[in-house]
């Protein structure tokens, strides 16, 4: 978290005599000299107990001394250079230099605004699909912890559907049952609420796409402008439909040799994504509420098929971030020939790299985390040289939509 200057602090920090400030004083008499406040920069406001000081650097063309003073006391206080704290909100801050050896006095103004922290509603896990005068508890955690000291509060915004009671779920009625898990703000922390859509009696969950199509023009992003890239031993070539609905993979393989492998993979963002984001934990995503399955189209080639080598390898990346990677899940999945959409339940899913996490649990994760980045791999790639004396033969895959029902 940092600072945010406002565009008026900008201003002010750029033009000499914005903001009330910058001309010599009512009087004065002498050079005029000006002061270079740059933005200071800096965490979001503390913790309590703790606080949040920064320290002020401004300097006259003159060479004179400056002395600061905040406008604003009751956000944030200044002893010699160093500013305070002491809650959320704009910040004012005069840097003035008193004139002096034929200079003129003048003052600088920097206007800025200190952030509340961030907070995040974890353990918030969607019970899935209810019947109809069913009863479930709801429970949920703060990444502010008892920091905060403030309450989760749960409701509903689907009364005809069902009710909320302290932590009690009620189903009354077929249709989507919205729970609402919020935590208010205070002076340290941003408020927010977690939303979870629970099917009941009849009714399905809303359908998620993580791919809807593929860019025609550009073989490296989806229609969503998720950023596509692959890898492969051997020679490859990507090519999309006209219609941007199937993107195909194909990699020629040429080796006379009886159990000389290769690889590929094919790894896809979520939409407008380029990467995850580096060190920290990624926001944007797909994010698993009732979902049960991912959906996907994927077929391959005929020499695959024959050579019994049709794994595929699912991997995803979600936005956990720990120990310098991403939580990964994974599973092994033969796609069935024939049939256009392939589906795997979303709880069979295993963890594939819990980057040094005890205890992770793959729906908890899904529900708490978006899933950023997948990723198709092949881990029996077809190695044996195909009947007709030949030693080239072509391993392909190709996909459509991708989503989460």
């Amino acid at each position: 978290m940092r600072f945010q200057l406002t565009a008026v602090g900008l201003a002010c920090a750029t033009l000499l005599g914005g903001c009330g400030g910058g001309g010599s004083g009512s009087g004065n008499t002498g050079l005029a000299q000006s002061i270079s406040f740059p933005f200071p920069g800096g965490p979001s406001v503390g913790i309590p107990p703790a606080v949040t000081t920064i320290t002020l650097k401004a300097t006259a063309s003159s060479g004179l001394p400056v002395t600061y003073a905040s406008n604003t006391p009751d956000v944030c206080t200044v002893s010699g250079a160093t500013l305070t704290a002491l809650k959320a909100g704009e910040c004012s801050v005069n840097a003035n230099q008193a004139g002096g050896d034929g200079f003129a006095a003048t003052t600088q103004r920097q206007l800025f605004v200190i952030p509340k922290n961030k907070q995040a509603i974890t353990g918030f896990i969607n019970p899935g699909a209810l019947a109809v005068g069913a009863s479930v508890q709801v429970a949920a955690t703060s990444s502010a912890g008892s920091s905060a000291a403030l309450p989760i509060v749960f409701s509903t915004s689907t009364p005809a559907v069902c009710s909320v009671t302290g932590t009690t779920v009620k189903t009354l009625a077929d249709g989507l049952c919205l729970v609402t898990a919020a935590q208010a703000g205070n002076d340290s922390f941003e408020e927010v609420s977690v939303t979870k859509t629970v099917p009941v009696g009849t009714a399905e969950g809303p359908a998620l796409t993580f791919v809807g199509g593929y860019k025609p023009n550009d073989i490296g992003r989806t229609a969503e402008n998720g950023k596509i890239d692959w890898y492969a031993s051997d020679s490859n070539k990507t090519t999309v439909a006209a219609d941007g609905s199937t993107r195909t993979f194909s990699m020629d393989k040429q080796s006379s040799t009886p159990g000389f492998g290769g690889y590929f993979g094919i790894r896809i963002m979520a939409a407008a994504m380029d990467g995850l984001v580096a060190g920290a934990n990624t926001e944007t995503g797909v994010r698993i509420d009732s979902q049960k399955a991912m959906k996907f189209n994927i077929t391959m080639n005929p020499e695959m098929v024959a050579a019994q080598k049709t794994r595929l390898r699912v991997w995803l990346y979600l936005g956990h971030y720990a120990n310098n990677c991403n939580v990964t899940l994974e599973k092994f999945m033969t796609p069935v020939q024939g049939v256009q959409e392939q589906s795997i339940d979303l709880k069979t899913f295993t963890i594939q790299n819990s980057c040094g996490l005890p205890d992770l649990d793959v729906w908890n994760e899904l529900q708490n985390y978006p899933i950023s980045k997948l990723e198709f791999n092949v881990p029996d790639i077809n190695n044996a040289v195909p009947t007709g004396g030949t030693n080239i033969y072509t391993t392909s895959v190709t996909t459509g939509k991708i989503t989460f029902k």
